[in-house]
């Protein structure tokens, strides 16, 4: 049986008809590894990435972007939650903001307060593969299902 993180287990049972649950072993849990391993293109899995703004005031934002792409942090994240400085959330406060495990964490089940943005070249996949909110399980799901269950806004992050 697939492990469910709690935080996600109420998104994957009202949604059960849109995901699509994979279990791994957690050394392959990281997206290059996991993409290697299992025989999915790197273009499929879409990273969700924790940013902290710093300036003018304190606070998160989740950032997803393909395996192949290369989030802009200094410029078009900035831009996107309005803040003058930035920072990659730390481990600690990455798992403690989400309530996930670092290097699974996923989109779905964050606190309300977390702002979710997507990059529009994810909306040019047919589906792609996300963290579950740990790391032995990924979930499978359309671009459009992604935007629809995280009420994200749709950026040129990249």
């Amino acid at each position: 049986m697939v492990e469910i993180h709690k935080t996600v287990a109420k998104v994957l049972e009202t949604h059960k008809d849109e995901l699509e649950i994979f279990e791994c072993l957690d050394e392959f849990s990281d997206t290059q590894n996991f993409s290697e391993h299992y025989g999915f293109d790197i273009e499929d899995a879409c990273n969700a990435i924790l940013i902290k703004s710093k300036k003018p005031q304190e606070f998160f934002a989740m950032f997803c972007v393909l395996g192949s792409s290369r989030l802009d942090v200094n410029h078009k994240a900035k831009a996107a939650i309005e803040s003058k400085k930035v920072s990659f959330a730390s481990k600690e406060e990455a798992e403690d903001i989400t309530l996930q495990t670092y290097g699974g964490i996923s989109p779905l089940g964050l606190p309300e307060e977390i702002k979710i943005f997507v990059d529009e070249k994810v909306l040019n996949r047919e589906k792609v593969f996300i963290g579950a909110g740990n790391r032995v399980s990924k979930f499978f799901l359309s671009p459009e299902t992604l935007i629809k269950l995280t009420n994200a806004t749709v950026l040129d992050l990249t």
